[in-house]
C-alpha cells in the first residue's frame, strides 16, 4: 500500500514539474525544451489545455512573439488557435495587440475564424489592433474575415468609432478604404445616434475630423439621438484653436446647425434624420410650409452656441449673487426698523411723570411721541414702511415664488428694496430732527415749542432758524438721495420702454412674414 502512494506521488511531482517546464519553454521560447518534453509525455500539450495557467503555452509565445515555438505547437496542436484565456482572449488577441504581424499571419493560416472570437469586453482582436495602431495587423484581419469590421461593442460603437476614440488616424484610413462604397459602414451610429464625426467633433481630434469632412461619403449634416450635428457638437464645446479649426473645416464641408437644416428642404439638400436613412429632397420647386408651420418653426428652441451659454451661465450666476445680496441687506434693514421702533429717538420714558400742563406721562411710552407727536407719526410710518418691505424681500426669496419667472422676481425685489431704501432714508431724517439742538452747545432743541401748531409763526419761523447746520446737511442729502433715486428709476423706465418697443417690433415682423407666406400661396 504504502509503494502505491509513493508511485502516485512521483507521478503527480513529475506532472507538476513537467507543466512547470512546459511554462519555462514557452517563456523562453525555447523548441528543443518542447521537444523534450513530449519525447517523455506525449500528452504534454494536451494537459497544457486543462491546466489552471491563465494562458495556454501558445498565449505565452503570442504574447512575446516566439514565432518557431509558435509554429511548432500549432503543428501539433491546432486548435490552440481557438483557446481562451481567463478574460476570454485568444493568442490572436494578444499578438494583435502587440503588433506581431508574422504571428499574426501564423496564427490566421492555422485557423482564420479566430479573428471572430470576442474577449469579455466585446473586443475581437481587430478592436485591440486598431486600437494599438497597428495598421498591417489590421489589414490581414479584415483581408482574413472582411466581416469582422461589422461587430459593434455594447454600446453599439463600431470598429471606426474605437479607432477615432484612440486617435489612430492610420488605422481609421484603412478600414474606410477597405469600406469602398459602403456609405451606411462609414455613416453607421451608435447607440446614441453619434457617427464618428460626431466623437471626432466631441473629441476635438482635428485631423481625424478634417480627413472624414473631405470624404465624400461621410454625411456631415447626420443627426444623432439628442438632435445635434456634429457642427452643434463643437460649438457647444469650450473655444480653443482646435475647436476653432474643426468649426471651420466643417463649415467648408458645407456642416450645418440642427436648427438650420429644416430651411433646406425642397432645395436638392440630402441630410440625414434621427433614424439613420439619408433622405433627398430633389424637387427646387416644392411649396413652401404652411404660415403655422413657419410660426412653430420660428417658436422651436435652437442649442446654444458656446458663447450664448457662457452669457447665459454668467448671468444666471450674477442673478444668484444678486438675489443673496438683496436677502442680507433686507434682514440687516428689517432688524434696524424693528430696533428703531421699540427704541425710538430720545428713548421711553423710564417712569411715570406728569407735565405741567397737567399731561401725563406713562413709563416705558416714547419720549418723542410726547414731545413731538407730528414728527413721531411720520416717524413711525416710514419706518413701518421700511419694516414691511424688507420682509416681503426676505418672504420672496425664501419662498421662491415658482409662478413667477426669474427676471420678473428680480425687477419686483429690486422696486421694494427702491421702496425700503427711500423710507430707511426719511425715518433718518425725522429721526435727527427730533434729536437735534438749537446751537452748537448739548442743549436741545424743544420739537414742542418749534413744531407745536398753537406758537405763532414769527416765533415758529425763530426758532427754525436757530437750527444748526446739521439739518441743513441732513436736508441736502435727503435731496441728493431723491435725486439718485429719481436718476436711476428713469434709466430703467428708458430700458423697460425699449423692450417693449422691441417686443412689438418683433409681433409686427412675424405678422408681416405670415402676412407675405399666405399671399405667395394664394
Amino acid at each position: 500500500m504504502e509503494r502505491k502512494y509513493e508511485e502516485r506521488a512521483e507521478e503527480e511531482e513529475s506532472v507538476v514539474g513537467r507543466e512547470r517546464r512546459l511554462y519555462e519553454a514557452s517563456i523562453t521560447g525555447s523548441v528543443n525544451s518542447l521537444k523534450q518534453l513530449m519525447a517523455k509525455d506525449p500528452l504534454t500539450l494536451a494537459r497544457a489545455a486543462v491546466t489552471c495557467f491563465n494562458e495556454t503555452p501558445l498565449h505565452v509565445a503570442a504574447m512575446l512573439g516566439h514565432l518557431d515555438f509558435a509554429s511548432y505547437l500549432l503543428t501539433h496542436k491546432p486548435d490552440m488557435t481557438m483557446a481562451l484565456d481567463l478574460r476570454g482572449r485568444s493568442p490572436l488577441h494578444l499578438a494583435s495587440a502587440n503588433g506581431y504581424v508574422e504571428m499574426v499571419n501564423i496564427l490566421l493560416s492555422a485557423n482564420p475564424d479566430a479573428c471572430l472570437i470576442r474577449d469579455e469586453d466585446g473586443r475581437t482582436p481587430l478592436h485591440l489592433a486598431v486600437m494599438k495602431g497597428e495598421v498591417e495587423v489590421t489589414r490581414m484581419l479584415v483581408g482574413a474575415r472582411p466581416q469582422v469590421t461589422r461587430y459593434k461593442l455594447d454600446q453599439g460603437e463600431t470598429i471606426l468609432h474605437s479607432a477615432v476614440k484612440q486617435n489612430r488616424l492610420g488605422a481609421l484610413k484603412l478600414l474606410v478604404e477597405l469600406a469602398g462604397e459602403d456609405v451606411e459602414f462609414v455613416n453607421s451610429k451608435d447607440d446614441y445616434g453619434n457617427t464618428v464625426l460626431h466623437t471626432a467633433a466631441a473629441l476635438k481630434q482635428y485631423e481625424i475630423a478634417k480627413y472624414l469632412v473631405e470624404r465624400p461619403k461621410m454625411e456631415v449634416n447626420a443627426v444623432n439621438g439628442n438632435g445635434f450635428t456634429a457642427l452643434d457638437i463643437i460649438q457647444h464645446m469650450p473655444r480653443d484653436l482646435k475647436g476653432m479649426e474643426i468649426r471651420e473645416s466643417l463649415a467648408k464641408a458645407g456642416a450645418l446647425s440642427s436648427r438650420n437644416l429644416p430651411a433646406l428642404l425642397g432645395i436638392g439638400h440630402e441630410f440625414m434624420g434621427e433614424s439613420g436613412i439619408t433622405m433627398v429632397i430633389e424637387n427646387p420647386q416644392t411649396p413652401p410650409p404652411p404660415v403655422a408651420a413657419v410660426l412653430t418653426e420660428a417658436k422651436a428652441p435652437r442649442p446654444l452656441q458656446g458663447r450664448e451659454m457662457t452669457i447665459r451661465e454668467n448671468k444666471k450666476e450674477w442673478t444668484m449673487k444678486k438675489r443673496d445680496a438683496l436677502m442680507v441687506a433686507a434682514t440687516l434693514i428689517a432688524g434696524m426698523a424693528f430696533q428703531a421702533a421699540v427704541n425710538p429717538p430720545g428713548g421711553v420714558w423710564g417712569e411715570e411723570k406728569v407735565t405741567g400742563n397737567g399731561k401725563k406721562m406713562l413709563a416705558g411710552t416714547s419720549v418723542m411721541a410726547h414731545n413731538y407727536p407730528e414728527g413721531y407719526r411720520l416717524f413711525m410710518t416710514c419706518n413701518a414702511v421700511s419694516f414691511v418691505a424688507s420682509l416681503s424681500i426676505v418672504f420672496l426669496v425664501v419662498s421662491g415664488v415658482p409662478f413667477v419667472k426669474r427676471g420678473i422676481l428680480m425687477w419686483l425685489l429690486m422696486i421694494i428694496m427702491w421702496i425700503t431704501l427711500t423710507f430707511m432714508a426719511l425715518t433718518y431724517v425725522f429721526s435727527i430732527l427730533a434729536i437735534a439742538p438749537i446751537n452748537d452747545d448739548t442743549e436741545a432743541m424743544s420739537p414742542t415749542i418749534a413744531m407745536s401748531p398753537t406758537n405763532n409763526d414769527s416765533e415758529a419761523m425763530s426758532l427754525r432758524h436757530k437750527v444748526p447746520r446739521i439739518t441743513s446737511v441732513v436736508r441736502v442729502s435727503l435731496e441728493v438721495w431723491l435725486v439718485l433715486l429719481a436718476f436711476v428709476a428713469l434709466v430703467h423706465i428708458i430700458r423697460f420702454l425699449i423692450w417693449c418697443v422691441r417686443k412689438v417690433v418683433r409681433c409686427v415682423r412675424k405678422v408681416g412674414k405670415a402676412i407675405i407666406y399666405c399671399f405667395r400661396i394664394r
